[in-house]
């Protein structure tokens, strides 16, 4: 079985982005399954202890995929971040979420995606981003446009009960 850390950093005066650690991953499990942020998920079913650590084990054995800790300038953990499925030079964003109380302030979660996207570009050398989320969830979406992503078609959601939005930003 092969193992792949990445080490991949990135930082500015207010925020640090670097690898999901197995303790990070269970304060991401936590912040996820609260009630607000479990229904911004395309899973949103409450993930358990368990379920959590296969998760990030089997995350640890994809070379393609990469999953941050978003902590404030002193490490203090806010939340997480990815970029997955890279594909020569293109890749998902997602599993963004950030714990406002832990922020004290609005405006971590463009930030960490500003960050993400300077890694993107500069360390893994890509020239497009894309992501999927619910047309109905403004906050994200407000979010995902300050960071320059656009959209480019909105289609029903599977189980047909909401729309989701592809966007896409050139880098």
């Amino acid at each position: 079985m092969t193992v792949m850390e990445h080490t991949f950093t990135c930082t500015d005066a207010a925020l640090l982005l670097r690898p999901l650690t197995p303790a990070d991953s269970e304060r991401y499990r936590l912040l996820r399954n609260q009630d607000q942020n479990r229904r911004c998920f395309f899973y949103s079913d409450p993930i358990s202890v368990k379920s959590q650590q296969e998760w990030y084990q089997n995350y640890l054995r994809r070379e393609n995929d990469y999953m941050f800790a978003v902590c404030d300038a002193d490490g203090t953990f806010l939340g997480g971040a990815a970029l997955y499925d890279v594909t020569g030079d293109t890749a998902e964003f997602g599993r963004l979420i950030i714990d406002q109380a832990a922020a004290g302030r609005s405006g971590c979660g463009a930030q960490a995606l500003l960050l993400l996207c300077r890694l993107a570009r500069e360390t893994l050398h890509l020239t497009s981003l894309h992501l999927e989320v619910y047309q109905d969830n403004l906050p994200a979406r407000k979010t995902y446009e300050k960071a320059g992503f656009l959209t480019k078609r909105q289609y029903p959601a599977p189980d047909g009960m909401r729309d989701i939005c592809y966007m896409e930003k050139l880098l």
